[in-house]
């Protein structure tokens, strides 16, 4: 036994518990999942429109969506969102948010937007607005739908007075646009621009999409110069947000190409700041194929996870003690080094968790029953090289020559043993969805880290014990075991 290779061996394996110690310290913990924390669990369902039957590429739709809105909730930083599909529904769950308005609108928002001239104009309270016989207090959603490429009515953004039971909304004006000029799919980028007036949305396009908003609004300074309006309807979800007008320095002939700006409407400045952020966010990432309607949406309250947690800390940590007790009293000072190696790997296994955290990774319930699986893994595998040790020596074998048998026979069996978990784990991670992938991520993590503690600290420690003549046959409680297989030796 080379005392340097095992000193150098320890030594590294300490400074990682240092680190981890140290992180933990520091203040990080792990990032809790939805059902520790809390947060937002939703079901969405698709809503096609009246009459017509679901497409033939319905599944691939489906996943589309599924992307999109994936897409829209990573910009916002959630940590470790689930967002699945089952059936035909969308199930989003969403831990550590607490801004459930917010998010369902964001999340549901089908962010159609498409540019439309205006050809006419009705603003409420005048008789041609009432003969109309357009309801706008309606829901999006519920109006006669338009088509990319027809003309029709549309109504535009009421104006929200007052809060709580007291708001009322004032309807906005209508208008008839004809076919939509340019689309949402041209988009490039949008952002939140910040003005002294306020909060705006400013998107640009890409190549064909300069193209056609330069073409379009060409056509409307040209409307202008003639003297009329030469109104842009800028329609997203089938309301009509903001209709501007050219401005004076918007030639015919030549059009803008430098994008377009979106106001929201909305009144307060904070308000507006929300609405501009979240605007370019769904444009960024794109509309959704398809309509989505909550058939669930609710806050979920963590003390039913928060509970089990504690249970499961206290059952963990009751279990944890008596099987200290029992190490000390079969193995005596090996036992004090298996106990080591279990508070090594749960100092380490906390701390790249926490770590993990900050990446996005939120520690579940499935996932705590998996490092409690992986402890006593871990306690196995100590168990396992004792055990070999004390077999060996029990053939009569010196202390440092059963050392050295008893862990090359153990490792060979432990590697072996954590191959196919961790080969498990990777299947059920690539395969599972939700909790379950928190689950095989601990069990594969952990796996690893076994074998490493095994190989990193409690070899080096057993070998520089051994090697030191610390340990020997009275201190591993053998003595008489060895006295007795003397005399059973024929003279």
């Amino acid at each position: 036994m080379k005392r340097r290779p095992l000193i150098l061996s320890l030594v590294a394996t300490l400074v990682a518990v240092v680190a981890a110690a140290s992180v933990l310290g520091a203040g990080l913990r792990p990032l809790l999942g939805l059902d520790l924390q809390g947060g937002i669990s939703a079901v969405y369902q698709p809503v096609l429109p009246v009459g017509e039957e679901a497409p033939a590429d319905f599944e691939a739709i489906l996943d589309e969506t599924i992307e999109i809105i994936r897409s829209r909730v990573d910009a916002l930083g959630v940590a470790e969102p689930d967002i699945a599909r089952s059936g035909t529904d969308v199930i989003v769950q969403l831990p550590g948010v607490s801004d459930a308005e917010r998010l369902r609108e964001l999340i549901g928002r089908t962010a159609q937007l498409r540019f439309r001239p205006v050809l006419e104009t009705f603003s409420p309270g005048t008789e041609a607005y009432g003969e109309l016989g357009i309801d706008c207090t309606l829901p999006s959603a519920e109006r006669d739908a338009l088509g990319a490429d027809d003309a029709g009515y549309l109504c535009g953004r009421g104006t929200s007075v007052g809060e709580g039971e007291l708001a009322v909304t004032i309807p906005g004006a209508i208008y008839l646009v004809g076919p939509a000029a340019l689309s949402g799919d041209s988009i490039d980028d949008a952002f939140p621009v910040e003005q002294s007036g306020g909060f705006t949305t400013s998107v640009s396009f890409d190549a064909e999409g300069d193209a056609a908003f330069a073409a379009i609004t060409s056509d409307l300074a040209c409307e202008r110069d003639t003297g009329r309006p030469g109104l842009l309807a800028i329609v997203l979800d089938g309301v009509v947000e903001s209709a501007p007008s050219m401005n004076p320095d918007v030639r015919c002939g030549v059009g803008l190409t430098d994008g377009a700006v979106i106001t929201s409407g909305e009144l307060d400045r904070e308000a507006q700041r929300i609405a501009a952020t979240d605007l370019a966010l769904v444009l960024r990432t794109g509309s959704l194929p398809i309509s989505l309607e909550p058939s669930t949406f609710e806050q979920v309250s963590p003390t039913l996870g928060a509970a089990s947690l504690d249970a499961g800390l206290l059952a963990g940590g009751i279990g944890l003690l008596l099987v200290g007790a029992w190490l000390l009293f079969f193995y005596r000072w090996l036992g004090l080094v298996a106990l080591s190696a279990l508070v090594v790997f749960s100092t380490v296994v906390v701390g790249l968790i926490a770590v993990l955290g900050e990446l996005g990774f939120a520690l579940t319930l499935a996932g705590v029953a998996g490092i409690i699986v992986a402890v006593g893994i871990t306690a196995d595998s100590s168990i396992l090289f004792i055990e070999r040790i004390r077999d060996e020596l029990a053939l009569g074998k010196t202390v440092r020559s059963a050392a050295l048998k008893a862990y090359a026979s153990a490792f060979r069996t432990n590697l072996a043993g954590n191959t196919v978990t961790f080969a498990a784990a990777i299947v059920l991670y690539a395969l599972a969805v939700g909790p379950v992938r928190g689950f095989a991520l601990m069990l594969g993590l952990a796996t690893v880290l076994d074998i490493v503690i095994l190989a990193g600290f409690t070899r080096p420690v057993v070998f520089l014990m051994v090697s030191s003549g610390f340990l020997d046959r009275g201190r591993l409680g053998l003595a008489d075991r060895s006295v007795a297989r003397t005399q059973e030796v024929p003279a």
